[in-house]
């Protein structure tokens, strides 16, 4: 049976054709789907494009400083209703100093977490340059073998030089990404063994000792100086505890105080002084790298 007309078709041609266009349209959309996928891990996520752009930032803005002017307003009014004026300063102190010594907190635990798998991220980069792996492919197995929050960095490092992205420049932003001294250390020995050629995997070994001999000397320090931190903190906390104790049990002995102007002043300037002396032994207890 044939089509008539000039530049006419089979009918089994026509239908072979069609029956494979399902199979062309699934390959280019999983082909789309990795390349958003590698883009996302390189740190390329789509933004709101548009009009939408400045309102979600803009929201964003607002729901931070509705959370922070929701705990000020509650820490004022649960300080006020215990202890009066200081107690409201107090309050709205603690309001404020909270969340950003719980954002240190998991600053530093992060930072912890980082420096100890930046060590096994620079062994397994030797590893795979041992068994043949490209440089690219060396960093892209270390962020597969890596838990979070390193894996996720190194495997956006990997992912921006596939997409075309200069090594250098690839690095500088991990480097930014990490947020550690030790990071840096990596990089440029990366850098400059990509530039100039040499034993890299002795090199990142010798790299990896060094990083573990100093996790191991800041493990030292830290468990040296635990005593002391503890004792600051009971120093700075038990005063402060003591007085919302007395404030909560004997409202009617501490009403003299809240209700005259020279007991709050030496109650605030007591709140003020404790303060300061917590922040100067955390100071003394700091050991600059």
């Amino acid at each position: 049976m044939r089509v008539d007309g000039a530049g006419g078709m089979r009918p089994e041609i026509l239908a072979a054709a069609l029956a494979a266009l399902p199979g062309l349209f699934a390959a280019v959309a999983a082909d789309l789907a990795e390349r958003d996928r590698v883009r996302s891990r390189a740190g390329a996520r789509p933004a709101p494009k548009g009009w939408a752009r400045p309102f979600a930032r803009r929201g964003s803005k607002l729901r931070g400083i509705a959370v922070r002017a929701t705990w000020l307003v509650a820490g004022v009014g649960l300080g006020h209703a215990i202890a009066g004026l200081p107690g409201a300063v107090a309050g709205g102190v603690a309001a404020v100093g909270a969340p950003i010594a719980r954002a240190r907190h998991a600053e530093a635990r992060r930072n912890a977490r980082m420096q100890e798998q930046l060590v096994d991220a620079a062994s397994s980069i030797a590893s795979g340059l041992r068994a043949g792996l490209s440089l690219v492919q060396a960093i892209g197995l270390a962020g597969d073998e890596a838990d979070p929050p390193l894996g996720l960095t190194l495997r956006g490092l990997a992912d921006r030089v596939l997409l075309g992205a200069p090594l250098s420049e690839a690095l500088d932003r991990w480097v930014s990404a990490v947020g550690q001294p030790e990071a840096r250390l990596v990089a440029g020995v990366l850098h400059l063994q990509h530039r100039t050629g040499g034993d890299l995997p002795a090199v990142l070994d010798r790299l990896a000792r060094t990083l573990r001999d100093r996790e191991a000397a800041a493990r030292e320090i830290r468990s040296l100086t635990a005593q002391a931190r503890m004792s600051g903190a009971i120093l700075g906390l038990l005063p402060v505890g003591f007085f919302l104790f007395l404030s909560a049990t004997s409202r009617r002995e501490m009403a003299a105080a809240y209700q005259s102007r020279v007991g709050a002043t030496a109650i605030v300037a007591g709140l003020l002084m404790q303060g300061a002396a917590f922040l100067w032994i955390r100071r003394l207890l700091r050991v600059e790298g």
